[in-house]
């Protein structure tokens, strides 16, 4: 969104009546520490924890009720607003405590007051937990906890790069009695992930000694928008759902992948603002629907109407899932298809895989057969083998564990590997 330019004052009081937080900056044209401060200003807006506060920046001297109103003196000032009224302020070019005080408000969760019967708090609770993907109930915010149990888990969170938000419970008694008996866990802080709850410091210090918490925490909203990009070989980004879409160029889109009877999955953007806005930036590209095919942009309606009337989305589009497996298998001249990754095996047959490649130093390539289950059916079809883990080296299927084992133990492993001469 960058920084909005306020030249009105009916612009003023229509930018501040939301519930998101807006920041506002009162500044001079004269002022080199206003120029200075507008740099600040735009890297704020850039940051992707900040994406749901609004920037904007109005000329002091031009709109003097404003000024007055919020007793604007000096230049430049900064005042931070929800729904019109001013919940902080920095006076001055100071970027550190500007950086600081708009952190802290952006990650304050507001929540609309209501009478406190029974089903009303629980309800106010649900929406408090899912309010973020990683939602912290603590004493104090991240800035200041007010406990030493806090202070830890913070600083857990923030050297896994975790992006989460937090509620104070001492600010709320209701919360604060509630949340415990809601979630049948006594004391604080409590941390919930998807909505569920992961517990207190002890059990998230037992998380990070295992390196469980590190899978458990969402990614970035890069490796987010990847990881959707590439769930299907034919991903379709949309307004809506193939047997219900919600605009014109997604229903015509829709049919054409139909009438080429190709096999896609499809993203409804309605139901995630964070996807919907973050992939426009991601892909540079900015309308829906939008079509991927191998993790690749083609792009919308206008260029796939292209592709059809010169045949070319015909070529463009994956063939049967044998051609797939095929693709997938040759990928690498050492393949593993495996459960999890290197780093994170999800099974013991799978770890124990991985370390025996490792050992023989050979570079190779792997697929998560858990984040696909057509490839992980499919491939037991194909290969006639059962279970998994399963190696292939140069496209031809070499066996499971057992059978690499077999190899290493006669030493014809590493020979097995290597590429033929």
């Amino acid at each position: 969104m960058g920084v909005l330019e306020i030249s009105k004052y009916e612009d003023f009081n229509s930018i501040i009546k939301g519930n998101e937080l807006v920041v506002v900056h009162f500044y001079a044209d004269w002022a080199e520490q206003c120029k200075n401060m507008d740099s600040v200003l735009i890297e704020l807006s850039k940051r992707p924890d900040l994406q749901g506060v609004k920037f904007a920046k109005l000329s002091a001297e031009d709109i003097p009720e404003v000024s007055l109103a919020f007793k604007i003196t000096a230049v430049p000032t900064f005042v931070l607003l929800r729904k019109g009224t001013q919940v902080d302020r920095v006076d001055g070019a100071n970027a550190a405590e500007l950086t600081q005080k708009v952190t802290k408000q952006a990650n304050k969760v507001i929540i609309p007051a209501m009478s406190e019967g029974k089903e009303d708090l629980e309800s106010r609770l649900k929406t408090l937990i899912t309010s973020s993907p990683v939602m912290l109930f603590m004493k104090g915010d991240r800035q200041e906890p007010k406990c030493g149990f806090s202070r830890q888990i913070v600083q857990i969170l923030n050297e896994h790069n975790a992006s989460y938000k937090t509620f104070d419970i001492l600010q709320d008694q209701t919360v604060r009695e509630g949340l415990k008996k809601f979630s049948n866990w006594p004391t604080y802080p409590q941390l919930y992930i998807s909505g569920e709850l992961v517990g207190g410091l002890d059990i998230v210090k037992e998380l990070v000694a295992s390196g469980e918490l590190k899978e458990m925490l969402p990614k970035s909203l890069e490796d987010r928008l990847k990881k959707l990009i590439n769930q299907d070989n034919v991903m379709l980004f949309m307004k809506g759902s193939p047997s219900s879409p919600k605009c014109g160029f997604s229903r015509q889109i829709v049919q054409i992948l139909n009438e080429h009877n190709a096999s896609y999955k499809t993203f409804d953007i309605l139901q995630d603002q964070t996807v919907r806005e973050g992939l426009k930036k991601f892909s540079n590209w900015p309308t829906y629907p939008q079509l991927y095919i191998s993790g690749e942009l083609v792009g919308g309606l206008d260029i796939v109407k292209e592709l059809v009337a010169s045949g070319e989305l015909k070529e463009m589009l994956p063939k049967s899932l044998e051609d797939r497996l095929k693709k997938l298998i040759n990928q690498d001249n050492v393949m593993l298809f495996m459960k999890g990754s290197p780093s994170s095996p999800k099974c013991g047959f799978s770890k124990q895989i991985v370390a025996l490649l490792n050992e023989t130093n050979v570079k190779f390539g792997t697929f998560d057969i858990l984040e696909d289950e057509e490839v992980r059916q499919g491939l037991k079809e194909f290969s006639q083998w059962p279970t998994y883990p399963q190696l292939y080296v140069r496209g031809e299927l070499v066996g499971g564990l057992d059978i690499v084992k077999e190899l290493q133990a006669t030493g014809e492993l590493m020979k097995t590997l290597q590429p033929s001469s």
